[in-house]
């Protein structure tokens, strides 16, 4: 005969499932209050400039102004619209993971491309860098999620850092696993918000009035293209520290390649291969 729960067990399971309730309603209060702020925000900059455009006696520098405000408003916009599309299809397994080879130091010139521009046309004192173990490494893993998620950790280092360094790039951790990295010299995160970030439209401050915009998306989505990568991502960081985001994927390579096996192992020799932290330098990448 099945033994019921005494009233204490039942009790004890009721506030348990009113503490989940509670929490529950706490993230779709922090969601609403995220999705008002951040659509509003470019919305309200779109509607004011496309109203300004109709002033016949603007002058030509002016018009081109108004004109850069919608097309940036319009941008963020859409951004935020992709990412919470994107989300959703990870979560529900709709994005598959499609092998293709990737020749790391093409990708790592194409984001130190991007993001100097960034830093450029933000006006920010930031110093770009990247290191490789290996500029003639070709792996093979989904390029477009590897792409899109080190995208993600730079676009979030270059928002948080407002001058000093931001460094990226990758190492052979071991002969099965690699590791790429996002360092930057921005304010830092404190340990006990540091299990939060990850979760969905959470921030580091999430209050209506916090400094950074953003929905809270981006290190979610770094979370998830991570796993459908076969990897796991980590965070050390401290506040007044700057952070370093990491992450592991396969090193799958081709077994035919004689002359970049040859290469690997000479690397694997003279690596520590640690994953390394803020206190320490005596890793195999620079930091």
């Amino acid at each position: 005969m099945e033994k019921r729960p005494t009233y204490k067990q039942l009790e004890r399971l009721l506030k348990e499932a009113e503490a989940k309730v509670k929490k529950t309603e706490e993230l779709k209060n922090s969601f609403l209050a995220n999705m008002s702020h951040e659509i509003r925000t470019p919305m309200n900059a779109i509607v004011g400039a496309s109203e300004l455009l109709r002033d016949d006696s603007l002058s030509k520098e002016e018009r081109n102004e108004f004109t850069n405000i919608l097309t940036s408003s319009s941008k963020e916009l859409l951004n935020l619209f992709n990412r919470i599309l994107e989300l959703s299809q990870l979560e529900s397994g709709a994005l598959e993971y499609t092998e293709s080879e990737v020749n790391t130091h093409t990708l790592l010139i194409k984001l130190y491309s991007i993001f100097e521009q960034k830093i450029n046309e933000s006006r920010k004192n930031i110093n770009l860098r990247f290191t490789e173990d290996l500029s003639d490494l070709k792996i093979f893993t989904d390029s477009i999620k590897l792409l899109k998620l080190l995208t993600y950790l730079l676009d979030n280092a270059v928002k948080f850092t407002e001058k000093g360094d931001i460094d990226f790039g990758f190492a052979i951790q071991d002969r099965y696993t690699l590791l790429f990295y996002v360092k930057d010299t921005g304010p830092g995160i404190g340990k006990e918000q540091q299990e939060t970030i990850f979760k969905k439209f959470t921030q580091v401050d999430n209050s209506y009035t916090r400094i950074y915009s953003g929905a809270g998306l981006g290190l979610s989505l770094c979370k998830e293209l991570t796993t459908v990568l076969g990897g796991n991502l980590h965070i050390d960081s401290g506040l007044g520290l700057g952070s370093i985001f990491y992450f592991t994927i396969p090193l799958k390579i081709s077994e035919t390649n004689v002359v970049l096996n040859e290469k690997l192992e000479i690397i694997l020799k003279n690596n520590i291969n640690n994953i390394y932290s803020l206190s320490n330098s005596d890793k195999n990448i620079a930091i």
